[in-house]
């Protein structure tokens, strides 16, 4: 599976972004032609030009000019590295300085690797094509590391500096966040009941379900254990957060899927939420939460004791 998924990657190197950054543009226009089997190849002839690039599209490779007038690449390199999603893009020196120690600048300034001017077209395409190789099977790595395989949706990895990162951008911009967790009733009689393959389906279709509700590209719905989801709501209040948890419930239930264990006959979910503007004393939204889905939960199986 893995390899798989890796060798499908191979098939976009020609699709790379690659951005080609010297003063000179005759340099420039030789390499863009030599790359001609690249369809994405962009040019800019200062550090400035490759840092406003940069900070609008992530490039997959980048050939950077030592020597320019302005930022220079060393400077330049260092201020690209602290670009969000540039930590860990390639970046190729090519410089006439030769001696070690112009070497070792480059290093120091967050170079990948190094050529030396006259640059051949040939071997500066095998080298291109190799990193860009390992940035993609990085790039899959790393997907593979914050999804859940069952379901496509992102794991418990991915939500805790998920989590993080929008709970810092709420309270910083004043705005609100919602959490709801969703966790299926009565799961561990029902998957011992019918089965693996019965009870990962159930998980699928609400996975679905929430998927299909979500509208905004900062929503992100995580599969935290395994029968349990949270959704994390960037820039909703908690009564946005009510009417996606009753959206939730009522299309989920629909589907009607069977469960003797349960007092209703079907397969039934319980939510837990909370909102950022909603909390006091510190109280933490995600535990709060969980803590009301636990609640909740608890009263349901009183009841039908």
């Amino acid at each position: 599976m893995l390899k798989q998924t890796i060798d499908s990657s191979m098939k976009d190197i020609a699709n790379a972004i690659i951005l080609l950054v010297d003063d000179d543009h005759m340099n420039t226009a030789i390499l863009s032609k030599a790359f001609d089997h690249f369809k994405n190849v962009y040019s800019a002839h200062s550090g400035e030009e490759a840092i406003e690039f940069c900070q609008k599209n992530l490039p997959d490779l980048i050939i950077l000019d030592v020597m320019m007038p302005g930022l220079d690449g060393h400077t330049t390199c260092k201020i690209l590295r602290t670009l969000e999603g540039m930590e860990d893009c390639p970046i190729i020196f090519s410089t006439s300085l030769t001696g070690i120690e112009d070497e070792l600048k480059c290093w120091e300034a967050g170079g990948t690797d190094f050529v030396s001017k006259p640059v051949s077209p040939n071997t500066l395409l095998m080298r291109i094509e190799s990193h860009i190789r390992l940035k993609l099977q990085s790039n899959e790595l790393k997907s593979l590391a914050i999804y859940d395989s069952l379901t496509g949706l992102r794991n418990r990895r991915f939500f805790n500096d998920y989590y993080k990162q929008q709970l810092h951008v709420c309270q910083r911009n004043n705005t609100d966040l919602s959490i709801i967790v969703l966790d299926l009733d009565h799961f561990e009689d029902y998957h011992k009941f019918y089965g693996e393959t019965q009870g990962d389906l159930c998980i699928k279709l609400l996975a679905n379900t929430v998927c299909e509700l979500l509208h905004y590209p900062t929503d992100a719905a995580i599969r935290y254990d395994e029968h349990k989801l949270v959704l994390v709501l960037p820039n909703t209040d908690i009564r946005g957060a009510k009417y996606i948890a009753n959206q939730v419930i009522n299309q989920f239930e629909k589907q009607a899927i069977p469960n003797p264990q349960s007092s209703r006959g079907i397969v039934t979910v319980s939510i837990g939420l909370a909102s950022f503007a909603t909390t006091v004393d510190g109280e933490d939204v995600f535990s709060l939460a969980e803590n009301r889905l636990f609640s909740l939960k608890k009263v349901c199986n009183e009841m039908y004791a």
